[in-house]
């Protein structure tokens, strides 16, 4: 199997973070955004595919700031394409395993011609022990492909329950109401991975107090950039893509 590699150029990401203006720099929607994404004149290499590409090898290497400014490596991965089981038992979907900081999260992903559904999230403890589980009904969006939502300005709403078991907690169910809008398509942004085109996404709680996430997202590649208004940032340095004959 053949695969196609990220390559890391951190010249480039101190180029964005320096530049005092650049062809990014007017932005709107979502958390506030920290200046221009890429340098003036930053050519983004020309990528095909699903905006969040699923097989199994492809992996993702993001550096992480979180919200009390500790740098970590998160590394994610296609592991598997199996039945979700549960309330989804018959639907087949993508098992993607990350590891962060001393914990390992399974997320299922049913990938449909123009999304891309999160079913169903599992996470371990240090030891191997089953921390957390939830089952999403009837479905957490991870990105959504169809045209008109692929369009600069397009807005819709989503809903879904969150049925969550812990091991130290009584079981809850939560109901969210998430608004969505596409800030920007054909966006140029460089991060450690390289410099790329993509789409920019925003999506807000509802909730008072509710937060809001922008995520960046490349086709044939996936999640590149995630910011959100709690100061949690995440950025691509690496990725492997097996290619899809």
């Amino acid at each position: 199997m053949s695969f196609r590699r990220g390559a890391m150029v951190g010249t480039l990401a101190l180029a964005w973070a320096t530049a005092g203006c650049g062809a990014n720099g007017s932005q709107s929607g979502g958390p506030d955004l920290m200046g221009p994404l890429a340098a003036d004149g930053a050519v983004p290499m020309m990528t095909t595919g699903r905006y969040q590409p699923l097989v199994i090898g492809a992996s993702w290497v993001y550096q992480v700031t979180d919200t009390n400014n500790v740098a970590y490596t998160k590394n994610s991965a296609v592991t598997s394409f199996e039945d979700a089981g549960g309330a989804f038992a018959g639907t087949m979907a993508y098992k993607i395993t990350e590891n962060v900081k001393n914990s390992t999260q399974y997320t299922w992903y049913q990938m449909t011609d123009t999304d891309v559904r999160r079913l169903h999230d599992q996470e371990l403890d240090s030891s191997g022990a089953l921390s957390s589980d939830d089952w999403y009904s009837p479905y957490n969006l991870r990105v959504d492909e169809a045209p008109e939502h692929l369009t600069e300005g397009a807005k819709w709403q989503l809903t879904y329950q969150d049925d969550h078991t812990s091991a130290k907690k009584p079981p809850k169910s939560t109901t969210t109401t998430e608004d969505w809008s596409t800030d920007a398509v054909s966006e140029t942004v460089t991060v450690p991975a390289g410099t790329f085109s993509a789409v920019r996404i925003t999506r807000t709680d509802t909730a008072t107090g509710g937060s809001a996430k922008t995520q960046w997202f490349v086709p044939g590649v996936g999640k590149i950039r995630e910011q959100n208004n709690t100061g949690h940032l995440e950025e691509l340095t690496s990725y492997q893509m097996p290619s899809q004959n």
